[in-house]
């Protein structure tokens, strides 16, 4: 496995993680984050989506799917953009930030990996 598929191997691990807590307990996780409790269903079927999009991150490390690795950094690169929006709504804590620069973070260095592969230069897609 590419040094680029196990960061985007490890970011999915982390997603299914998230996914399982907000499925399973996600007030832990919301009281983490200084998020109001809640006991709609919205919160469980968050983390069943994120489950659902950690298989793909699983997928493209394990196939070395280029293309959907190069998407993922750049995805989350926006992250921080949207939390920091949410924030300054006053929508959300600024604890989120947190999760938005896990998830920056994690972007960098699927980026950086892919481009020391090489998945950058100018005649490769």
């Amino acid at each position: 496995m590419s040094k680029s598929a196990k960061s985007v191997f490890i970011y999915g691990v982390y997603l299914a993680i998230n996914g399982l807590l907000l499925l399973l307990v996600p007030n832990v996780l919301l009281n983490s984050l200084s998020i109001e409790p809640t006991t709609e269903v919205w919160i469980r079927l968050a983390g069943i989506l994120l489950m659902a999009i950690s298989v793909y991150y699983f997928i493209a490390a394990k196939y070395e799917f280029i293309v959907i690795m190069k998407a993922t950094a750049f995805i989350r690169f926006s992250i921080i953009f949207f939390f920091t929006a949410f924030v300054l709504l006053k929508m959300v804590s600024p604890s989120i930030i947190i999760i938005s620069v896990i998830d920056f973070l994690g972007g960098v260095w699927t980026f950086l990996m892919l481009k020391n592969e090489g998945h950058f230069s100018r005649n490769k897609s």
